[in-house]
């Protein structure tokens, strides 16, 4: 498994639909990525790549991923969607 993605690269695969950001829209964040998360180090240059995430990083993910979820969801209901 590699150890860095470029943000170009990570822009095809979320393009393609191979990877999943936390926060569609945004040009660089958390994205699920072949099995695990993925990220630009908040004191990174602009052009960093992506790194993986450490176990600890993952976890957070995670947590701020379901709440991401519980929050679309309330907001489909609100909206009639569900």
């Amino acid at each position: 498994m590699t150890d860095y993605v470029s943000q170009e690269r990570m822009r095809q695969l979320t393009d393609s639909g191979q990877a999943a950001s936390m926060l569609p829209g945004l040009e660089i964040g958390p994205t699920w990525y072949d099995g695990r998360w993925w990220y630009v180090p908040v004191e990174a240059p602009d052009d960093a790549d992506y790194q993986p995430a450490d176990p600890e990083k993952a976890e957070s993910f995670d947590r701020l991923k379901r709440r991401a979820d519980a929050i679309e969801q309330v907001q489909a209901e609100l909206d009639g969607r569900q």
